[in-house]
């Protein structure tokens, strides 16, 4: 799957022609497509991006990437409306009579995340709930895949973007959406957001690696050329003919967290390739044939294929020592296996599964995350979340966040904070509204514990509780 991602310009008139090209490609209805594109347009129009360009090459760039992972008219006509509810007069309702209930139900998680998210701090105290309140927020994994495309794009544009918002979205890469990236499989997608995140948060290392980078570019373009062709001709020379030798160069982010882990001169594979092949039994025929012509590093082989990662990554890893001190990172899989490993639920391998196509070794992670209840596509069903379903997540005025079972009050909250908040509680807020005590939370709620007599406790605990990892704005209501 590559992915076009370059980004649309303003002094396009009309960019139906480009998506009607990937909709046909992706079998897509083009009239029903072209439908969505106009109400999109109409809707935004006259609005503008912090750039001055039109605000709809957003939501257009979002739908183009979305609409070649190939996930649906459904999820493409979400991503083409995903700002429609908060940004202009069009309603859910309107969404439903034209595009039907499952596009409203995307558009209407798309615009709840983004508001329970929007305005709250997250300390690197909370990051790991944070990430939890985002998957028990969203209820259909294709939310998160167009969210996180979403982001991409921002991090594309942010240029124009202040240095202190610039930092925000980096640290929210970094802390939320990389490793919600990597959960749910789209490592394509990680691997951009973290990029840009990392030249934002860290330009004097950033600055450091890509001289290191251009120090040694020209020799390793050289080298993959030569790599590429050696490794082709070597497939080709034992009768293995359907096989795809790709090449690629590691980036910045990866390639400095290595440098971290073993020092510049020790980071072995920023060259490398990744050798597709059309079985299981021709990753294993490659591998023998690689490691019988090339010596090999043994602390860095991995066969994920046999021994798959928690997250469903299957694939063979090892690094063969070339010329010149040179080493090179093999990644040796399937199509299959590859499609997954890039997009993950976007790549439908769960889907090909049920077909019989692979034999699913490696994707009980998915099971897991996607309900597919049904070998039918339009079945929304096929796309429901299954995980941290007992929870719920709620937020303390400062932003962090605290994860509580389903169920759970706000006197229930009190106490979860401490016990003595919890028997002083003389009332709450949620949402900055005054609320009873024995009101039920839902996940996003901003809870405030109000204390109606003064608590016998020590000063160092009063302070922990405003200051230290719950950052519990607590009102002090002396009654006497």
């Amino acid at each position: 799957m590559n992915l076009d991602l370059s980004l649309l310009t303003p002094e396009e008139a009309d960019y139906w022609p480009m998506l009607r090209k990937y909709a046909v490609d992706t079998g897509l209805n083009p009239d029903e497509m072209e439908k969505c594109y106009r109400f999109a347009f109409e809707a935004h129009k006259g609005q503008l991006r912090e750039s001055g360009e039109p605000f709809i090459t957003h939501p257009l760039w979002v739908a183009k990437v979305i609409i070649q992972l190939g996930i649906g008219h459904k999820a493409s006509f979400a991503a083409m409306l995903h700002d429609c509810v908060e940004d202009t007069a069009v309603t859910l309702d309107e969404i439903a009579t034209n595009f039907g209930d499952e596009t409203a139900l995307l558009v209407s998680g798309l615009t709840e995340v983004k508001k329970k998210t929007s305005g709250i701090e997250v300390y690197e105290t909370s990051i790991d709930v944070f990430r939890q309140f985002l998957f028990s927020s969203v209820n259909d994994v294709r939310v998160l895949i167009i969210r996180l495309v979403d982001k991409l794009h921002n991090g594309l544009t942010i240029k124009y973007l202040s240095k202190e918002r610039q930092i925000k979205y980096a640290k929210r890469v970094m802390g939320i959406y990389g490793p919600v990236a990597e959960y749910v499989g789209l490592h394509y997608f990680k691997r951009l957001l973290e990029d840009i995140a990392f030249e934002i948060l860290m330009p004097d290392e950033t600055e450091k690696i890509q001289r290191l980078i251009e120090e040694r570019k020209s020799e390793e373009v050289k080298a993959l050329v030569v790599i590429r062709e050696a490794i082709s001709e070597m497939m080709k020379i034992n009768n293995i003919v359907k096989f795809d030798v790709q090449g690629r160069i590691k980036g910045l982010y990866s390639t400095y967290l290595k440098a971290q882990r073993k020092g510049e001169d020790n980071v072995r594979d920023r060259v490398g390739v990744r050798i597709i092949t059309e079985n299981i039994e021709n990753c294993y025929m490659v591998l023998g044939l690689l490691h019988s012509k090339y010596k090999y590093l043994p602390d860095e082989f991995d066969d994920y294929i046999s021994n798959p990662k928690p997250n469903g990554y299957r694939s063979i890893q090892t690094t063969l020592l070339w010329k010149d001190r040179l080493t090179v990172e093999v990644q040796i899989r399937t199509k299959e296996m590859h499609e997954f490993d890039e997009f993950g639920p976007a790549s439908h391998i769960v889907y090909k599964m049920n077909k019989g196509m692979t034999d699913g070794v490696g994707l009980e992670w998915v099971k897991d995350l996607v309900k597919w209840q049904s070998t039918d596509m339009e079945n929304v069903k096929n796309y429901q979340i299954n995980v941290l379903k007992d929870y719920i997540y709620v937020f303390t005025p400062k932003g962090d966040t605290i994860q509580m079972p389903k169920g759970s009050t706000a006197l229930d909250f009190a106490y979860r904070i401490h016990s003595d908040l919890g028997n002083h509680c003389g009332g709450t807020r949620i949402n900055k509204k005054m609320s009873k005590i024995n009101t039920a939370l839902k996940t996003g709620d901003i809870v405030e514990i109000i204390v109606n007599k003064k608590i016998s406790v020590n000063r160092d605990w009063l302070d922990w509780t405003t200051t230290g990892f719950a950052k519990t704005q607590i009102r002090k209501e002396m009654k006497e």
